[in-house]
């Protein structure tokens, strides 16, 4: 934003900005919704013109249907926030069957020649170089100070949520803003956000969405009335985030979701060496607003903190925003971030986990960029040192779960490593995620349901979990149900290959053969792996009568594997298709020798149904259930 397009309007004892989006009477910040917010900067920048309903609705509520209730709600909180004088409103005047008005002219609070006129006398500061990004990030933080100032007023307006009044069982922390306006912050801001969350989803009294649901509604202009409703929660935590000379300040503000009736605010700060803390402080505070009752290991688990070196920090959030991305180069370069990370403070665990996680999804079947016997080992590793570094780290005992259950087919400590990560942090969904795919290589899908169900209970709009629903659907044979799923989640992302690739799966199993094909051709057209929907439509080739189509994929993927890649357990999928026993037989044994993850599945995946009678398919299950 420029300087142009910023302005501090003040009115009476009031003060606004359009950067900051803060309201201040004096000194003492008033809370208030960001709709109200923005009805309010609507109607001050409006320059005394009447302003119609429909038009105001519009601005506030733009591209989106929203009833004129949720206008005068707003209007009635902004009455009461700036008060009236003989009974009659000062401010906001309104105007019958039209509109309202901004009756009191609001003073530009920019110097002449377009810079911000000092509103606090700012902190003592270093000098610093007269760019853009950095005048923008200083101005900002002086502001921010003012909140400090601010939470012994803010009272006078509302209530406190320890009043009873509000019982939350269910929260989403909303992607924290970043006000420095400093593209350069934003993957600090997203890791703070996505801390912000984990701290808090070590709670079990309470549900916290988990981050790839939250950070779907970055920028969204949506009511928190509408993301109470799509998410299922009591509560919304808001928020931003300004790293400046070595300091962090963080600002939360709790609604109640339903209302947007504000509960509570309160502005920390500590030096970026102490962050973690920072994190820990923040949460605490929520948790003690919303009087939710902790146990004895989770108020430890809260209040544990440490120093960390602060470029290790920053290096590990872009780390863990790329590897959120998930696609092969981003995760490869996630990698480099995550190893900076770790040479930087090698006492650090979670870069370890970031480092298992990248290679564990590199090696896996989907994705197919590296062997397992390349990848693997680098996951088991980082995954060990994370757990030996921190065992209180719920992420490193899910990293090194997914490798025990994937890469050393090991399920019993497997199992261990579940427990103990959801015990540590029973609101990290990728841990409930990846359990259920341990109940599958248990051959029990039923309980694999249940428990992907609990992932996207805390995730509902993650993609891979929505996908993950769908795959235990169709490792139980509810063909019908994992179709409806892959087409929901569709719905979310049309463009996303996996989804294709695994619904022609649940067509395929249907014999459904000619959607199938159609849903393997979709996938083939995206971004992803190309040799996992190439192995799916040589598959629906050969079941639905089409030999000459089905060599040709063949014959690709024969010819790729001299390159680049190729999971062997693809072939055997193809061979067993085509009544090839020998053939299939024998591109599983060299799946096993890969040591492919996908074999940890062969117990209740519908494609091996025909090998099952087959005593040499006995024989490699077996190895395989022992770990071998």
């Amino acid at each position: 934003m420029s300087n142009r397009d910023k302005h501090l309007y003040e009115f009476g004892p009031f003060r606004i900005d359009t950067a900051e989006r803060l309201l201040f009477r004096g000194d003492e910040m008033i809370p208030l919704t960001p709709k109200a917010i923005d009805t309010l900067l609507a109607l001050v920048s409006s320059g005394g013109r009447v302003l119609e309903k429909d038009e105001l609705i519009k601005m506030v509520w733009p591209g989106s249907f929203v009833e004129e209730g949720g206008l005068t709600q707003n209007i009635s909180l902004l009455r009461k926030v700036l008060g009236g004088t003989s009974g009659e409103f000062q401010y906001i005047e309104t105007i019958p069957k039209r509109g309202y008005r901004f009756v009191v002219p609001a003073k530009d609070g920019l110097a002449p020649n377009g810079a911000e006129k000092p509103v606090i006398a700012p902190d003592p500061q270093p000098p610093v170089p007269p760019n853009r990004a950095r005048r923008r990030a200083a101005w900002a933080a002086s502001a921010l100070v003012l909140l400090v100032a601010s939470v012994l007023g803010y009272f006078h307006f509302f209530p406190r949520a320890a009043s009873g009044t509000l019982r939350v069982n269910s929260l989403v922390v909303l992607p924290l803003e970043n006000p420095s306006n400093d593209p350069a912050q934003e993957y600090f801001t997203e890791a703070m956000t996505e801390e912000l969350i984990n701290s808090l989803a070590k709670v079990q009294a309470l549900r916290v969405i988990s981050r790839t649901s939250a950070m779907t509604y970055k920028g969204a202009r949506k009511s928190l009335p509408q993301i109470a409703r799509e998410l299922n929660v009591d509560a919304v935590v808001e928020g931003s985030v300004l790293q400046y000379g070595g300091r962090v300040r963080i600002t939360i503000q709790l609604f109640e979701a339903k209302t947007e009736r504000p509960l509570w605010a309160q502005s920390y700060e500590q030096d970026l060496r102490d962050v973690l803390t920072l994190q820990s402080e923040v949460a605490s505070a929520i948790v003690n607003e919303i009087q939710v009752k902790l146990t004895p290991g989770e108020k430890l688990r809260l209040a544990a903190a440490r120093t960390v070196d602060p470029e290790a920090y920053l290096a590990y959030s872009y780390g863990r925003y790329y590897w959120n991305k998930r696609s092969p180069a981003d995760i490869q370069r996630g990698i480099v971030y995550f190893q900076r990370a770790i040479a930087k403070d090698p006492t650090y665990a979670p870069p370890r986990t970031g480092l298992a996680d990248a290679y564990a999804l590199l090696g896996s079947t989907g994705i197919d960029v590296l062997p397992p016997r390349e990848a693997m080992p680098k996951a088991k590793a980082a995954a060990l040192e994370a757990v030996k570094l921190d065992d209180t780290l719920s992420e490193g005992h899910t990293s090194l779960a997914y490798v025990r259950q994937s890469y050393d087919w090991d399920l019993d400590a497997a199992e261990r490593e579940f427990k103990r990560a959801i015990e540590l942090n029973p609101g990290y969904a990728t841990a409930h995620h990846w359990y259920a795919h341990f109940f599958l290589a248990k051959g029990q899908p039923e309980q694999a349901l249940a428990e992907i169900q609990r992932a996207r209970a805390l995730d509902p709009l993650s993609l891979m979990i929505n996908i993950g629903v769908g795959w235990c659907y169709y490792h139980a044979r509810r063909y019908d149900e994992a179709i409806q799923q892959y087409r929901a989640t569709l719905e979310l992302n049309p463009s996303l290959s996996l989804a294709h690739v695994t619904l022609a799966m649940a067509y395929e199993g249907k014999q459904q053969y000619a959607d199938a094909i159609a849903e393997y051709n979709k996938g083939l057209a995206l971004p992803g792996s190309r040799t996992f929907a190439l192995a799916g439509l040589g598959r629906a080739y050969v079941l639905s009568g089409k030999h000459r189509e089905a060599q040709q994929v063949l014959n690709e993927l024969q010819s790729t594997a001299k390159q680049h890649y190729v999971p062997a357990v693809y072939l055997a999928a193809i061979f067993a298709a085509m009544g090839d026993k020998e053939r299939s037989v024998q591109w599983m044994g060299k799946a096993h020798d890969e040591r492919s993850d996908y074999l940890a599945y062969l117990s209740t995946d519908p494609w091996a149904d025909s090998m099952r009678p087959d005593p040499r398919f006995q024989r490699l299950v077996r190895l395989i259930s022992k770990g071998r």
